[in-house]
């Protein structure tokens, strides 16, 4: 609940004031934010903001339902007895004097293009893509092997069988793994900014996943079968020698993560635990049963088609769920995140510094 202002010592608060009186920030934060800005020149709203230490929306509406009105108010009062009227246009934590009025639009053209998303929704809609993906991959490899041949048949498989390279599903796993980088990497700069102690293992997570993103999408593990297979001479279920290289980096991975991990709030951390249980059991564990049918059977039949879709549906799922457990630690812990995109004159911005 925000407290009531008086009017008459309005002009003596400045936003930081607003926002701890409102217990929206502390005052560490609030001193935080001024350093920065003593640094950058930047407005405090936005370093508040890129910081997640308040929204960006929070800041608007304050600044659009509070601190204007009451400025407006203030300057209507008095300039029927004062006509300095720029005594009352002092702007938020700032050396330079600006119009109330300007100050949202100041707001405004700070975020040319704004992109807000909610965990539920985000995570809907990948569930959606991926059951398509599954769907049409079965379809394509039934016309394979039960219908007669017909236009287009093998191009729906070449372009969406899931257990193939270079099509879209491919393409969507590899950017899927790409933006769980690029959450990560945005959580480490707020950890930093807030010098977290742990902010090196979402540095970590971010060059992993991107790594796995590039994998993704050159096939790199399954170049590893062929070497590693001559040189373990593997057999059955470890006929996909990569698997061997997979198990010990989930060792690994396990070793250096672990600990950080444990420490998470709660429901990132089974958030964390079950994304990468279900990626695991999909990437390596149905990868050895898909190795052994292919070793003493096949692999051009519907069967190891439907193994193989399994498997690409639990990597994906494993993936959609981090991203989900992403999204809900930066909403519940760092206040949300902003991401916007800021176009500027270099030469005008050159000439203002």
């Amino acid at each position: 609940m925000i407290k009531k202002i008086d009017p008459q010592s309005f002009q003596s608060k400045r936003l930081g004031t607003y926002l701890i009186e409102a217990e929206l920030i502390t005052p560490e934060q609030l001193n935080t934010a001024l350093k920065t800005q003593q640094l950058s020149g930047e407005q405090l709203g936005k370093i508040l903001a890129t910081h997640g230490f308040v929204k960006q929306q929070t800041i608007e509406y304050l600044m659009s339902n509070l601190v204007l009105p009451e400025r407006n108010k203030i300057l209507t009062n008095q300039s029927y007895s004062n006509n300095r009227k720029s005594d009352y246009l002092s702007v938020v934590e700032s050396d330079n004097s600006i119009k109330p009025e300007n100050v949202m639009v100041g707001w405004q053209s700070a975020h040319q293009l704004q992109v807000y998303l909610s965990a539920n929704k985000t995570f809907k809609f990948l569930l959606v893509v991926v059951l398509l993906f599954a769907v049409v991959s079965l379809i394509a490899n039934y016309n394979i092997y039960y219908l007669p041949d017909f236009l287009g048949r093998d191009l729906l498989r070449i372009l969406f069988d899931l257990n193939s390279e270079d099509n879209i599903p491919t393409i969507y796993s590899g950017t899927a793994l790409l933006f769980c980088s690029i959450l990560t990497e945005i959580v480490f700069q707020a950890q930093k900014s807030a010098k977290n102690k742990d902010s090196w293992a979402w540095r970590g997570l971010s060059i992993v996943f991107a790594g796995l993103s590039l994998d993704e999408l050159i096939g790199l593990h399954e170049r590893l079968t062929k070497p590693l297979g001559e040189m373990f001479n593997t057999s059955g279920f470890l006929y996909y020698a990569w698997v061997i290289g997979g198990a010990i980096f989930v060792l690994v991975f396990l070793l250096v993560f672990g600990r950080f991990i444990i420490h998470l709030p709660r429901k990132t951390r089974h958030l964390f635990l079950i994304a990468g249980t279900v990626y695991v059991s999909g990437a390596i564990g149905t990868e050895l049963i898909g190795g052994y049918y292919h070793y003493y059977y096949t692999s051009n039949s519907m069967l190891y088609s439907s193994i193989t879709t399994v498997e690409e549906v639990l990597e994906m799922l494993g993936v959609i769920i981090f991203i989900y457990a992403l999204l809900s630690y930066i909403n519940s812990n760092m206040k949300g995140i902003d991401i916007g995109i800021h176009l500027n004159d270099g030469k005008k911005q050159n000439h203002r510094n």
